[in-house]
């Protein structure tokens, strides 16, 4: 697969996030606001004038944190490997993408032992490979809600991050063509159909592959096998 197709990919899929990344700066932004009004009929030296700076400050903090994750993870760049942790790239993304995420009553469930989950390649395009796995899920759940579990094991050598959600599972016919570059059963022009094939392109890339199954309590399961870092 070119390059070019991964970073258009990538702009497209962000492209589509941006209204849940401005609700999320909105929210920040309301409260900044409300208490800079506050900050207004307050005498100076107030304990609340204080408190509500400091919730200013915090509020500030955060939409900076938004805007400077989403923006390096959209940035489109020359690919370099190095290592890097589970934890850090799904605490930056779930920044600027929690909205996305939790859309339709749909509840993220993190792995608990993320932080010992070390790999090598570059961290942006492994975001990027993870972000169409989890979208890929909530859109499974749409209309009825579940969670969305993101779980990760040790195997031989290898990392297995693993993404299940509560949906109906795919389609046995649709099963083999799911790799497919373009193929898609959603409408267009929200859905390009390059979401697993760029995501697979990407770990193919780490040494890795990933590989989709319906379990047999239902839902869908995405596991991606990349080596230890």
């Amino acid at each position: 697969m070119d390059r070019k197709v991964v970073e258009q990919y990538r702009l497209a899929l962000f492209g589509r996030m941006v209204m849940g990344v401005s609700h999320e700066v909105d929210n920040h932004l309301s409260v900044v606001l409300g208490f800079a009004e506050l900050l207004q009929v307050l005498g100076p030296g107030e304990k609340k004038a204080l408190e509500s700076a400091g919730k200013i400050l915090s509020s500030g903090e955060k939409i900076a944190a938004i805007i400077k994750q989403f923006s390096h993870y959209v940035r489109p760049h020359t690919p370099v490997a190095e290592p890097f942790t589970l934890s850090a790239v799904l605490s930056e993304i779930v920044l600027f993408s929690r909205y996305d995420l939790g859309r339709g009553n749909v509840t993220l469930v993190m792995p608990g032992q993320e932080a010992a989950v070390r790999m090598r390649g570059d961290s942006r395009d492994f975001a990027l490979a993870l972000l169409a796995v989890l979208l890929n899920g909530v859109e499974a759940m749409a209309g009825r809600g579940g969670k969305l579990t993101v779980g990760n094991a040790r195997r031989e050598g290898s990392w297995q991050v693993t993404v299940s959600d509560e949906g109906p599972g795919i389609p046995p016919a649709v099963l083999p063509r799911i790799f497919e570059e373009g193929f898609t059963t959603k409408p267009e022009p929200l859905h390009s159909g390059m979401g697993l094939p760029v995501a697979r392109h990407i770990v193919s890339g780490m040494g890795g592959d990933i590989t989709t199954e319906n379990p047999p309590a239902g839902g869908c399961l995405v596991t991606l096998r990349v080596p230890a870092g």
